[in-house]
């Protein structure tokens, strides 16, 4: 029994080197379903072990006709490569199904705890159209999203509530931001191994609902190991430099310090290098870009539910272009371009630690792997959980500058408000209805205190109530802390010149507050990326306080821009547009003549404003 066994893998072996050798081959002769009958015998390919190739047999137990809308489903029973006592295995997706010599499909799915090795295959017919021949104009996953405006509105409003609603806020935007749930194949479960490395428990349950919805739990996330090259001594030239029927690939989502990736087996490699795998969606997206890389597989777990592959991954070298209902499909010509991510994680007492990783670059999947990569950073160089004053800065670099957002949180809960804030900010600015933002790289920083501490502003008095302008207005504030335990900060508040005359109001409020006046007295909304970076920078973190003099001042606001201090006849031509029905024109009765961002180690909270008076130097004897 061995020796056939060993001898089948012999001649497998010996067909694989020949086709490499010959390099691509013609396309493989299909069967159409519709030819397909009970009893038909033939065989498969796929990899238990390495990179090779090896065969195992297949009988037609019947088919499934218009399982799914459109489209059979052929059921065939497998035997050989102890398929007896696995069963069908996951990993073994997309693997070739030949009968009577020509191309029948793909294996998709099986079921658990099935006594025998019976899998559903997806007709070939249905996989041809997958990827199209020539590439489409517009580039993968550039979908519109929402408008830029109402990222910005969502932002505005999450710095003005409470944080408990916060956090569902933002708990909903990152669901909302993922893509579609996939159509999966009717009947069983999908064969697709799911493999991560680097991620913690904790993370897998904070992103337990999101994850599910790609397909991932903690359940069916076997291990991937690193580039053969790296990981096993193997050298690089023993990596397949080309893609085979049967083969196994890895599609990544995430490379790096963290490993995050499917692997699945390839169904038919086209002349014009254009290839057909899995058999069944990978995350149901239409058209995205994901690199993929030869899979060495290192075993098969055998288990009573699901049998599973564990595999390294290797270097990318070609890319996933088309996740359809009935498999995926890529190109050979290159890889996909990713994003780096580096998070840098610092905290008292412990050293700082720097993790790197690279990132799918399909927008509808890099903000849920940024705030996974995210958690699993923080949870590695601090993994006990804890009360803390968590501060975060998210960068992300973009063909039109930097756009940033920082914040503080505190509390238990700290790691998820930095965690789904990285979310939100890079779904903002990946998906939005402007276009490919060109995100060259996000960096993400997060300093921790593993105690809990806040001040409360308590009053505010300036030295005088009465300023001139070009004077400096000096202002005491009072603060306390959670014990009662009081301090005073001294701020210095330049008055500008051309300051008019008149009852002012000096204004010192916490970020919330502030942020919301930066919004009353400049209601206009962002249309390109760099007024969204402008407006993202204009909400002020939870550990200052702005010190502001607000005077009286005459101004509109139009959807894109606000005017200040305009003349008369400004103001009446925009008060007739309004009057003819045009929208987005508000009036503007205030401003800030200047203002002054006061930061502490820690959040504060309050608001205070006081009448001044601003008043010009009078000549001595004049009245």
């Amino acid at each position: 029994m061995e020796s056939r066994r060993g001898s089948k893998r012999y001649v497998a072996l010996a067909v694989l080197a020949i086709a490499l050798f010959r390099g691509p081959a013609a396309a493989s002769e299909t069967l159409p379903v519709d030819q397909v009958r009970a009893g038909m015998k033939g065989y498969g390919l796929t990899v238990v072990r390495g990179y090779g190739v090896e065969r195992f047999d297949v009988e037609v137990l019947g088919v499934l006709r218009n399982a799914a809308a459109g489209r059979s489903v052929i059921l065939v029973s497998l035997s050989g490569l102890d398929l007896a006592e696995t069963g069908v295995v996951a990993g073994m997706s997309g693997s070739p199904v030949y009968l009577e010599g020509r191309l029948a499909g793909a294996v998709a799915s099986g079921w658990g705890f099935s006594k025998k090795a019976v899998a559903g295959v997806t007709p070939i017919e249905s996989m041809a159209s997958i990827v199209p021949e020539r590439p489409g104009v517009a580039g993968p996953g550039r979908a519109a999203g929402p408008p830029i405006a109402d990222r910005a509105r969502f932002f505005a409003h999450l710095a003005s509530v409470p944080e408990e609603i916060r956090l569902a806020e933002l708990r909903r935007a990152l669901l909302e931001s993922l893509p579609d749930t996939p159509a999966f194949p009717a009947g069983g479960s999908t064969l697709l191994a799911f493999q991560g490395v680097g991620i913690p428990a904790s993370t897998l349950a904070a992103f337990r609902e999101p994850l599910s919805r790609l397909g991932v739990s903690e359940g069916n996330l076997g291990l991937l190991g690193a580039s053969p090259a790296v990981g096993t001594g193997h050298s690089v030239s023993a990596v397949p430099a080309t893609l085979v029927p049967g083969a196994a690939v890895t599609a990544y989502l995430v490379r790096g310090d963290l490993q995050l990736g499917a692997t699945g087996t390839v169904t038919e490699v086209y002349p014009d290098g254009r290839f057909v795998a899995f058999g069944h969606p990978f995350l149901g997206a239409g058209e995205l870009e994901l690199p993929v890389a030869s899979a060495e597989v290192v075993t098969v777990v055998s288990s009573l539910y699901q049998s599973f592959k564990l595999a390294n991954g290797g270097e990318p070298r070609f890319r996933l272009t088309n996740d359809r209902d009935t498999g995926v499909g890529g190109r050979t010509d290159r890889t996909a371009s990713t994003i780096p991510v580096t998070v840098l994680v610092e905290g008292e007492g412990r050293p700082t630690r720097e993790f790197r990783f690279e990132a799918a670059s399909y927008p509808k999947l890099l903000p849920l792997l940024a705030g996974l990569v995210a958690d699993a950073s923080m949870t590695a160089a601090d993994p006990t959980p804890r009360d803390r004053l968590l501060s975060f800065r998210i960068t992300l670099e973009t063909a039109s500058g930097e756009i940033s957002y920082e914040d503080v949180a505190t509390g238990g809960r700290a790691k998820e408000s930095a965690v789904l804030s990285t979310v939100a900010l890079a779904a903002a600015v990946a998906d939005n209805d402007l276009g490919d933002p060109g995100i060259r790289g996000i960096r993400l920083r997060f300093g921790s205190s593993t105690e809990e501490r806040r001040l409360r502003l308590v009053d505010a008095a300036p030295a005088s109530r009465k300023v001139a302008p070009g004077e400096t207005l000096v202002v005491a504030i009072r603060l306390a802390d959670r014990r009662g335990d009081e301090s005073v900060r001294i701020v210095r508040l330049p008055v500008p010149p051309g300051t008019p005359e008149g009852r002012a109001t000096l204004v010192v409020s916490d970020g919330n507050s502030a942020t919301a006046l930066r919004q009353l007295l400049d209601p206009s909304e962002p249309r390109t990326l760099g007024q969204f970076a402008t407006f993202i920078s204009r909400i002020v973190p939870g550990n200052r306080l702005l010190a502001g003099l607000l005077v009286a001042a005459r101004g509109a606001a139009t959807r894109s821009s606000t005017l200040e201090t305009l003349p008369p006849t400004a103001m009446a031509l925009l008060a007739g547009a309004r009057e003819q029905g045009e929208t987005g024109i508000a009036d503007v009765e205030a401003r800030l003549a200047s203002e002054e961002i006061v930061t502490f180690d820690r959040p504060v909270s309050g608001s205070v404003r006081i009448d001044v008076d601003v008043e010009r130097l009078r000549p001595r004897g004049t009245r």
